[in-house]
């Protein structure tokens, strides 16, 4: 190992680096050239023990900070799905899990095995990384590692690394733990601007639990969305649906630019005029680099704001009769089986007039009509 200064040095950079996360992958190489070491990451681990993945699904396995030179090969690792019955994983992860603080190569496997490993052979030491340790750790519940590789000449690392690598994991828990915080205080900072503009508003971690939600939100529920199980729930069926892909499609999308941007459901209520709910990933709303959130989840409420007239809606869209009279219920967020029992029509016959209204309107689901609905109504929807 190196001097304990220079360590001491680089450890306090990768802090530093928490508040600004663009300089990770050179304080992580910093980090790893003092730990006499090539490269290194951080690696979420996948929760599921049983799954052959080890990654953890719900984060982007590619934005985690990592070193400079480990980017070829986690390049490779993901393009050629090296991470599928990887010895290191399958036999190191169970002992993070178990209480291990580091495990190395040499607790992995023997010289011998290692002559025949493919992993070992075919990745690693093609890109010239022969020595390995990985550093294990709990965050609120989850496992994380932080692997770090040896390139030739460095050497495996030995017991004494071990023991001076066990030293500084404290130090790569309170890392992610002190972003996590931050990425919450910004995501509650988010909500209460939401809360401004008279919207309520939900943020969703990882996995698409509720983490906070604002004043609005609070005042909200009970009236076509509850909670369950920290889950942001709705009261009518094909709601819920609904609301399950948005959701789905936020917090695996990552990337706000990746979703449809006209994409809203509407939450139909009973007696009351619908919730129109849209949900945005946190990526480049909230600095969170170790994606402890996902998403904020919006919801406007247009029960006390004027209503867009069948006139209105005939005009501006040369609407027929029947389409205008289909088009007004489909905003107040009646489904086609309502909408045909209150107008005594086919379920066939509603769908039909949906359909050439979806092509006059510019929209392609009841969501956005609603939300276009909203607009000419003098209410603009969130954005």
């Amino acid at each position: 190992m190196m001097l304990d200064n220079r360590i001491e040095r680089d450890i306090d950079a990768c802090y530093e680096a928490v508040f600004d996360p663009t300089r990770w992958t050179d304080t992580l190489h910093g980090l790893a050239r003092s730990l006499n070491a090539a490269c290194m990451m951080f690696y979420p681990g996948n929760p599921d023990a049983s799954s052959n993945d080890p990654r953890n699904p719900a984060r982007e396995f590619g934005a985690m900070p990592s070193s400079r030179d480990y980017g070829d090969l986690l390049c490779e690792y993901v393009k050629n799905h090296w991470y599928l019955g990887h010895y290191r994983a399958e036999r190191g992860m169970p002992l993070l899990r178990a209480g291990r603080t580091v495990v190395t190569e040499h607790d992995l496997a023997t010289d011998e095995e290692r002559r025949r490993l493919r992993h070992y052979n075919e990745l690693y030491m093609a890109f010239g990384f022969p020595g390995f340790a990985m550093v294990g750790l709990k965050v609120h519940g989850g496992l994380w590692a932080v692997p770090m590789l040896r390139a030739k000449g460095q050497g495996h690392f030995t017991t004494e690394d071990s023991k001076a690598l066990a030293r500084i994991a404290p130090h790569f828990r309170r890392m992610i733990s002190l972003s996590e915080t931050m990425a919450l205080a910004q995501g509650r900072t988010a909500l209460a601007t939401m809360d401004a503009l008279s919207c309520a508003a939900f943020l969703l971690d990882s996995v698409g639990n509720v983490l906070s939600h604002n004043s609005i939100a609070e005042r909200i529920l009970g009236d076509g969305l509850h909670l369950s199980g920290r889950r942001l729930r709705a009261a009518d069926h094909a709601s819920e649906l609904e609301l399950r892909k948005l959701v789905h499609q936020a917090i695996t999308n990552r990337r706000p630019s990746s979703l449809d941007a006209s994409h809203a459901v509407a939450i139909r209520r009973d007696t009351r005029r619908p919730l129109l709910v849209e949900a945005l990933p946190t990526a480049g709303i909230i600095g969170d680099v170790f994606q402890s959130t996902s998403a904020i989840v919006i919801v406007k409420n247009f029960e006390d704001r004027p209503r867009t007239t069948s006139d209105q809606l005939r005009g501006a869209f040369s609407l027929t009769p029947a389409e205008t009279r289909v088009a007004v219920l489909l905003a107040t967020g009646a489904g086609p089986g309502a909408i045909a029992d209150s107008l005594h029509l086919s379920k066939e016959t509603v769908r039909a007039h949906m359909k050439m209204i979806f092509a006059k309107t510019g929209t392609h689901r009841q969501g956005e009509l609603v939300a276009l609905t909203a607009n000419m109504a003098g209410t603009s929807p969130m954005t």
